[in-house]
């Protein structure tokens, strides 16, 4: 049934250590190995040991049969009592070297009970570094999901090797009411561990409580031989020819013996390393017990840290919305409709993380809306400042054509004035003139001018010699005045096209700063969607 037992146990730790672990980056990886190789030792160890009982129950049985058989050649020897009476010196002095033998092995059994409690003081001491070692040990640092990973993991793997002894998967990780997340997985595995602790403390217990029932009865059966060893010597009056047949066979059976008391100190010793094996594995537990403990105080520390970022964001993030919204305003004032976007609700929660989460999302998704609405204003903007930029170029363009094509008709009219009667030839050229301006696109009438009396009227009779002259002056000049308010427009038209190319220019780092901060909020709320995703999964 042993076997048995044992080949079921290398089925199991097959099927466990079969499957492929998924990778885990960790900083101490070889204790979580360290500690699936002790415990396939210390079942391998534990069938040695019951191995072993069953060969002391055999030689038990054998010792036994050769008392049994020392019974009846003491009979023999009773019968035969008067013939071997001389012989009695040599048989007591064999009894005096018994007794020394026993007390040899009475020694020996005392020195191996000191060793014991040696070793036990030794355990308690190194027991004492333990706890001023966990004491004095620093918080690890670790992230969310390699801890939880982790710890799911190596609660698996070390259920999984000691499954021959008590299932432990069956119905998953013990749950908490009043944890969620990854500290119900901390609390799990600390309960799981703690159930595997009680279970391999409590075998320990069975086998100690075993090998001690064993050497008691090994010890009471040993003081039995000594009481019935008494009895024969005392019965005995010499047994000098008898003894002498049977020497051999006597010092076989002490060889014997002391073979197989050498074999039970030796299963002994055996016995007392298993069991510091097994309490030296139990302190590891509870060293592992005490480190993720450790890693769940400081990812709550960390947690903790991380509450006044989480409120920092929130509120910058409700100061991006109203700036955004302000933007909004400048760059469409006229058709402003976004009155439900123009209020932000994203308030810091000073307890509950996973809404200032929620919110800080809601916020971010609340910004690229704005900030689409935003480019698309600016889009539109843009491009209605281009068209009038197109619009005050053209009309740039046709007033320097207009320009020109003044000039010409000025020259035209005054070579046509020389052919003109004298006394229409003044109302004649101002018609020409305006005729010229109107086909330019200038709507001037020369008649307000006339009125103002800033050019002289050719029907009145001044008898200058040079009124002609005068007049032509007087043309020319409302001419060259017209030509600079033109010129003027010209400039000031000018001026707009390059403050609108300006605006325009800058309308477009804002749409391209606006456009790289999109992007980068946007990864932001990736990464918190994504960070959100594996708390959750945890």
């Amino acid at each position: 049934m042993a076997s048995a037992g044992g080949e079921d146990a290398d089925a199991v730790l097959s099927d466990v250590e079969g499957e492929e672990p998924i990778p885990i980056v960790i900083k101490n990886p070889t204790q979580e190995d360290i500690s699936v190789e002790k415990f396939r030792e210390l079942l391998a160890e534990l069938d040695r040991e019951r191995q072993a009982r069953e060969v002391s129950e055999n030689s038990k049985s054998e010792l036994q049969v050769s008392f049994n058989r020392l019974k009846a050649l003491a009979h023999e020897a009773i019968k035969k009592r008067d013939e071997t009476g001389r012989q009695r010196d040599e048989a007591l002095r064999e009894k005096e070297e018994a007794l020394r033998s026993s007390e040899k092995v009475t020694a020996e059994l005392a020195e191996a009970n000191r060793a014991k409690e040696e070793l036990s003081k030794q355990r308690d001491e190194i027991a004492k570094q333990f706890d001023e070692a966990v004491k004095e040990r620093d918080g690890l640092r670790s992230e969310i999901e390699t801890s939880s990973h982790m710890l799911i993991t190596g609660i698996e793997k070390i259920s999984g090797k000691v499954s021959n002894i008590k299932n432990f998967t069956v119905g998953g990780l013990p749950r908490s009411l009043k944890y969620t997340g990854l500290p119900a997985v901390a609390y799990g595995v600390i309960k799981r561990t703690n159930e595997i602790v009680e279970e391999l403390l409590r075998q320990i217990d069975a086998t100690t409580k075993s090998r001690n029932e064993t050497r008691e009865q090994m010890e009471q059966r040993n003081y039995e031989i000594a009481i019935e060893v008494s009895q024969l010597e005392a019965t005995m009056n010499g047994l000098r020819e008898e003894v002498a047949k049977k020497a051999s066979v006597l010092e076989t059976l002490e060889k014997t013996i002391a073979g197989k008391d050498g074999k039970i100190s030796e299963i002994e010793r055996e016995t007392m390393e298993k069991l510091n094996k097994v309490e030296n594995e139990a302190s590891e537990l509870r060293q592992i017990v005490s480190e993720y403990d450790d890693k769940l105080r400081s990812l709550e520390s960390k947690m903790e840290s991380q509450r006044p970022l989480l409120i920092d964001q929130l509120n910058l993030v409700s100061r991006i919305h109203e700036r955004i919204y302000d933007v909004i305003k400048i760059v469409d004032f006229n058709n402003l409709d976004q009155s439900e976007l123009s209020e932000s609700l994203f308030l810091p929660q000073e307890t509950d993380m996973e809404e200032n989460i929620r919110a800080a999302l809601a916020g971010m998704e609340s910004i690229y809306e704005l900030i689409k609405i935003v480019v698309q204003k600016t889009r539109d903007l843009v491009e209605e400042k281009n068209r009038e930029i197109k619009g005050l170029d053209e009309t740039v363009g046709q007033l320097v054509k207009e320009k020109g094509h003044i000039g010409s008709l000025l020259r035209s009219a005054l070579s046509n004035r020389m052919a003109m009667d004298p006394s229409s030839k003044g109302n004649a050229l101002f018609q020409v003139a305006e005729n010229g301006l109107r086909e330019a696109g200038i709507d001037f009438k020369f008649s307000k001018l006339l009125e103002d009396r800033k050019v002289p009227n050719p029907n009145d009779k001044v008898d200058v010699p040079g009124t002609e002259g005068d007049e032509i002056y007087s043309l020319a000049g409302a001419l060259e005045k017209i030509v600079k308010a033109s010129q003027l427009e010209i400039i000031e038209l000018q001026h707009s096209v390059d403050e609108l190319r300006a605006e325009s220019s800058l309308l477009k780092e804002h749409v391209e700063i606006q456009a790289k901060e999109l992007d980068h909020r946007m990864q932001r709320i990736e990464e918190l969607e994504e960070k959100e995703r594996v708390a959750n999964e945890s």
